[in-house]
């Protein structure tokens, strides 16, 4: 048994089983990769890391499993892949997600998936191997990798005759521990105070009825936190505008870089940035301004509020064509394409946070029943827009005004 310390849950007990996967290779890469990407530039203690999260969520996890009363081997299996839940997240989280998707077909879920069952790994001289570790306690690898992500092609895990179904809802679901400890952690690096849970009360009333995790009716509110946590941490810290102007300016840089996406996904933060500067030019540029917070700035931001319906169907047909709206918004401008980004959040926000707009929760009261008949929340969140602009356009400080005019000519007139 080993003992390390949280910031914020204490002490995390692991036994040797669970030592040796975190001794692995892929695990302790993630000692390398930020929580929450770039959000350092504008929140300066962020600087927790995916295994930090992954340890968190492992505890938690633990903490559910004996609330609903697991088997031990239920309770293997589950804590097992929620430490292993994020080995498949390239450099800076989530922040290349949509790149990364686009090129392989794969997001961080499908990799830790392959990576989990041996399919993929790190080339590097020892440290024990995953699956190797997983079949040393027990366990089944394929079982342990189905809870990372629901709906999986191999359907075998969903008609096991045990708790299959509720061990893949701590880890991937509308109340999981991954979303309880990253609410959690992510307000208290930021320092923002949007992500508090009443996590006592959250574990005295979950229950496992009709093979389905829910709440009784005492625990609703403990949800509505949650969910209205989430939804301002995602508004204020995971899309804030400054954030979103720099993965902007990373997403481009990797764009151009020369090495295969497979290589890039399996880098750390510091691996990618190295590869970034190692190149020239526009690479090594955005690479340097980054690192130095040279960013990009703000030319024209429209907020969605305060956008007609005439002007939401204009830029509705530019989404998906950001690449050819930069070029003709830097010619008219007078400068280089490279020195014009635009964002028009739009559907590769779900692939970067598949869950954000997951509010089903179901509670016991006597019966199984959605949690909208007890509550209005979950409804207006999901019409809520984590993201305040409907489309973004930034540019380096010189070309501000030029680039924020022909922004509006382009795009409106």
């Amino acid at each position: 048994m080993k003992v390390i310390h949280d910031a914020v849950h204490g002490s995390i007990r692991l036994d040797d089983g669970f030592l040796s996967l975190l001794s692995s290779p892929e695990v302790q890469r993630m000692t390398g990769i930020r929580q929450l990407g770039l959000g350092f530039l504008v929140f300066p203690g962020a600087n927790h890391t995916r295994l930090e999260h992954s340890l968190g969520t492992y505890h938690i996890t633990g903490l559910m499993a004996d609330s609903i009363g697991l088997s031990d081997d239920e309770r293997k299996e589950v804590m097992a892949s929620a430490l292993l839940h994020d080995i498949g997240h390239g450099p800076f989280s989530h922040t290349l997600e949509v790149a990364f998707k686009s090129k392989q077909g794969k997001d961080h879920m499908d990799i830790t998936q392959r990576i989990i069952e041996g399919e993929v790994h790190l080339e590097v001289s020892d440290g024990p191997s995953i699956p190797g570790a997983l079949e040393d306690m027990g366990l089944d690898p394929k079982a342990v990798a189905s809870h990372v992500k629901k709906q999986q092609a191999d359907e075998w895990v969903w008609n096991r005759k045990d708790n299959g179904d509720v061990l893949s809802a701590i880890i991937s679901g509308p109340m999981d521990a991954d979303q309880i400890d990253y609410l959690m952690r992510d307000a208290h690096y930021t320092g923002v105070a949007h992500g508090a849970i009443d996590l006592d009360r959250f574990l005295e009333t979950i229950m496992v009825r009709d093979g389905t995790l829910m709440v009784e009716r005492g625990g609703v509110p403990a949800v509505e936190g949650m969910l209205v946590a989430r939804a301002l941490m995602y508004s204020s810290v995971y899309f804030h505008r400054t954030v979103r102007i720099a993965e902007m300016m990373l997403n481009r840089a990797v764009e151009e870089l020369s090495l295969p996406v497979e290589e890039i996904q399996m880098m750390n933060d510091c691996e990618l940035m190295q590869a970034l500067r190692n190149e020239y030019g526009f690479v090594r540029e955005m690479a340097e301004r980054i690192i130095y917070r040279r960013l990009y700035k703000r030319a024209l931001s429209v907020e969605l509020a305060s956008m007609g319906d005439e002007e939401r169907s204009t830029v509705a047909e530019w989404s998906g064509r950001q690449r050819e709206l930069e070029r003709a918004i830097a010619h008219r401008a007078g400068i280089d394409e490279k020195e014009v980004l635009v964002d028009i959040p739009g559907k590769d926000i779900l692939i970067s946070e598949p869950r954000m707009n997951e509010t089903e929760v179901f509670v016991w009261d006597g019966r199984k029943e959605s949690i909208s008949k007890y509550s209005t929340l979950p409804g207006a969140l999901r019409r809520r827009n984590v993201h305040r602009w409907g489309i973004l356009v930034a540019s380096p400080q010189e070309h501000r005004e030029a680039v924020s005019k022909a922004a509006r000519f382009v795009v409106f007139d």
